[in-house]
């Protein structure tokens, strides 16, 4: 949680453990966890990790990334953004 907020802005409570892997473009072991926003202002605030940060809808996701999410998160956002 704490990254989320120095890369971010946001203070997010952990929901829910979706996962682990390493990461097939990075080899980084990656660690994927639903979160509630509890506060804060979204920005980018570590531009060494990110280059942008957006809110996007449901059926956007494939916009910004064509190669697919890790199939756990994908399912988590499948279920909970279309109940």
């Amino acid at each position: 949680m704490r990254e989320t907020q120095e890369e971010t802005g946001l203070y997010v409570a952990a929901v829910k453990l979706l996962g682990e892997r390493v990461h097939p473009k990075t080899g980084r072991l990656m660690s994927y966890t639903a979160c509630e926003v509890m506060g804060g202002t979204a920005h980018v605030a570590d531009t060494e990790e990110l280059a942008e940060l957006a809110w996007v809808a449901h059926g956007e996701i494939a916009q910004y990334v064509p190669y697919g999410l890790f199939e756990p998160v994908q399912e988590y956002l499948d279920a909970t953004l279309t109940a």
